[in-house]
């Protein structure tokens, strides 16, 4: 071997050596090899906001071009569906989800993946039914939702004329759910319901609404829209015969105690203008707050009025003397007597209460909706023990018109 070959072998050599340097001192060093180019992957999802059952659709590309390449399409990392890029190097699959999370796309080839996006799936409301409604009761509303295995809670606020009245939750236990709520009032109701997140559902809030009317109510209806009307009239302190599901002559006249209470057509009857004017009326005020216990007599409206603490604790039809000569100003109650009978004739006066000469208060049988006694201001029989026990001897009696 001639000098030139020995030295171009002993250069080799050198090269040779110099490299396993290099890779012994970078192992050393812990320097890694350089890697090859991954690739760039995008990702869009629309719409990125469904119900469930809804499809989306999720499209990108891959950077190199490359067609033909594998994109698996996962949800929270859990892949759901794989498909190929075209020409272009671009993919784009429809898919329905069953739940919401974080969206990525990922070449198969040599792992590389999108940034994540935000996909929110919430409940879908198959329906809403009324099952029943009652004004001044109770409504109950029948929701049903899928899926099917939804097990959220489900608040709801209901709003009648602006304001709410009623509000609560109850957890869902399967496809049909049912809320029972407050429905004070007639006419339109709004009922807000909030479908709270669970299973990978995200909260939904959305509306409906219905309307609730009165059926017309007379002596010896039955049913539950006779028991919410005479709980609402005791509610606004009108003397009732008991909470019942059958309107009796007696509750017809606790009727007649508010028509004549919020000057409405004398009837025994109710109907949608009373309903109407049932719907947000308050407790009737007294014409005088003191004395702190006392009785009031409005010859106007033909009613009778316990007060106490200035306000109304009870309040009664009554029928005063039909030519106006119940005398009017302020009287105390003179003498009391469980029954008397009458100059006047033939007839027992039931819980006498005397309270200007020989005018007095007492229970008597008729009550007409208009003036007709001689001069004493009747009230029914069936209440007027309530005004007797719950008045004394020298108590303030106020008669005006």
């Amino acid at each position: 071997m001639d000098v030139r070959a020995r030295r171009a072998t002993t250069g080799r050599h050198l090269v040779v050596a110099s490299c396993l340097i290099v890779l012994v001192l970078a192992a050393t060093l812990g320097l890694a090899a350089p890697a090859a180019h991954a690739a760039t992957v995008t990702c869009v999802v629309a719409p990125s906001t469904i119900v469930y059952g809804a499809e989306i659709v999720v499209s990108g590309s891959i950077d190199p071009i490359a067609e033909g390449q594998e994109v698996a399409i996962d949800l929270d990392g859990i892949p759901l569906i794989t498909t190929l890029t075209d020409a272009a190097g671009a993919f784009s699959v429809a898919i329905t989800p069953e739940k919401g999370g974080q969206v990525t796309a990922r070449l198969i080839a040599d792992g590389s993946v999108s940034a994540p996006l935000t996909l929110v799936v919430g409940p879908r409301l198959l329906s809403t039914r009324v099952l029943s409604r009652v004004p001044f009761g109770f409504t109950r509303l029948a929701v049903r939702l899928a899926p099917d295995t939804y097990r959220g809670t489900i608040g709801y606020r209901v709003w009648h004329n602006a304001h709410t009245v009623s509000k609560g939750s109850v957890r869902c236990r399967g496809e049909r759910t049912v809320l029972r709520f407050k429905t004070p009032g007639v006419g339109k109701f709004k009922v807000v319901l909030t479908f709270g997140a669970s299973g990978g559902l995200s909260e939904r809030t959305l509306s409906t609404s219905f309307s609730i009317e009165g059926h017309r109510l007379v002596q010896g209806s039955s049913g539950a829209q006779v028991e919410a009307l005479l709980r609402r009239l005791a509610f606004l302190r009108f003397r009732v015969p008991g909470i019942s599901r059958t309107l009796s002559f007696n509750g017809a006249e606790s009727i007649m105690a508010f028509q004549k209470a919020y000057r409405l057509p004398r009837t025994y009857v109710f109907d949608a203008d009373d309903w109407r004017k049932l719907d947000g009326a308050g407790v009737i005020a007294p014409r005088s707050k003191t004395p702190y216990l006392h009785i009031e007599i409005d010859k106007t409206r033909q009613i009778l009025m316990v007060v106490r603490n200035g306000a109304v604790d009870g309040t009664i039809a009554i029928s005063s003397g039909a030519t106006g000569n119940t005398p009017e100003g302020w009287h105390s109650v003179l003498w009391k007597a469980p029954s008397t009978t009458s100059w006047l004739g033939a007839g027992v006066l039931y819980r006498t209460m005397t309270f200007h000469g020989n005018f007095a208060i007492h229970g008597y049988f008729p009550v007409p909706p208009y003036p007709a006694s001689h001069g004493c201001v009747r009230e029914p029989n069936w209440v007027a023990n309530w005004t007797y026990v719950n008045s004394y001897v020298g108590e303030k009696v106020y008669v005006y018109h």
